[in-house]
C-alpha cells in the first residue's frame, strides 16, 4: 500500500461507548464503513513541543477502515486534554 496524505477535518459517525467509526463525511461525500482493520492510540509528542508534558501530548484514536467504495483509509480523533469532544481528520487513503 502506498499512502497518499490527505489531513482534512471530516465529520465522522461512531456507535458504542469506543467511539467506533460507522461512516465518514469527506468533501460533501458519506461513505459507510464496512470494517474497521485495526485500531491504535498515539499518546506522543509533537516534533515542534518545546515541553513535554499532559498539555503539549498529543492524544489521537487512529483507525484503518475499509469504506463501501472500497478504499482503505486511515482516520483519526484528535481528542483534547479536557472532556470536550475532539475533531475527526482522515488522515491518508491507502492505495
Amino acid at each position: 500500500m502506498s499512502p497518499r496524505f490527505v489531513g482534512e477535518r471530516i465529520d465522522v459517525e461512531t456507535e458504542g461507548t469506543v467511539k467506533q467509526p460507522v461512516a465518514l463525511v469527506w468533501r460533501g461525500q458519506r461513505h459507510g464503513v464496512t470494517e474497521v482493520i485495526a485500531a491504535w492510540f498515539d499518546w506522543g509528542f509533537s516534533p515542534a513541543a518545546t515541553q513535554k508534558n499532559w498539555r503539549t501530548r498529543r492524544h489521537r484514536n487512529y483507525f484503518r477502515v475499509k469504506l463501501d467504495n472500497g478504499d482503505i483509509c486511515e482516520i483519526y480523533l484528535d481528542r483534547p486534554p479536557s472532556s470536550a469532544e475532539g475533531e475527526w481528520f482522515l488522515y491518508q487513503i491507502l492505495d
